[in-house]
């Protein structure tokens, strides 16, 4: 019971730590619209309260077998989300070179909303697809 019971907190921190970078990525990808933002937070919110009553429900009805977040995971869903953002600010500076003055509102806007889409892709994969299959090898050092 008590091996149960720290996995399903190592499930809340790791679901605190992914919820919490979301957050942040929704206010600075979503910035161009407020409803956009809005969706996001509700369903990374949502998918956060379900994961949270499944590593519950692991804990107390099935001997520990539940949702599983790992430092791994984590990871990368860091490094999905600066990849995200990198290839977000690239599009705005292409689109704002390159894409006429009418035009460049509604090109923005499509870009952000693939943007959000492909952030919770990347948070559901490392959430609950077993990650983003990156490999993230442990380092040791060898002979």
């Amino acid at each position: 019971m008590a091996a149960a019971f720290m996995d399903f907190l190592i499930v809340v921190v790791g679901l605190g730590i992914i919820v919490g970078l979301m957050w942040i990525a929704l206010d600075k990808i979503g910035g161009f619209d407020p409803f956009f933002v809005q969706i996001g937070r509700y369903a990374v919110g949502g998918a956060a309260v379900l994961l949270f009553l499944y590593a519950l429900k692991g804990v107390l009805f099935s001997g520990g077998h539940g949702v599983t977040v790992t430092p791994g995971g984590v990871l990368e869903f860091g490094i999905g989300l600066i990849i995200i953002l990198l290839v977000v600010y690239l599009l705005f500076l292409l689109i704002d070179a390159f894409v006429p003055a009418p035009f460049q509102g509604p090109v923005r806007y499509i870009a952000g909303a693939l943007a959000l889409i492909a952030l919770m892709y990347v948070a559901e994969q490392v959430l609950v697809g077993g990650g983003l299959g990156l490999g993230l090898q442990p380092f040791r050092l060898s002979r």
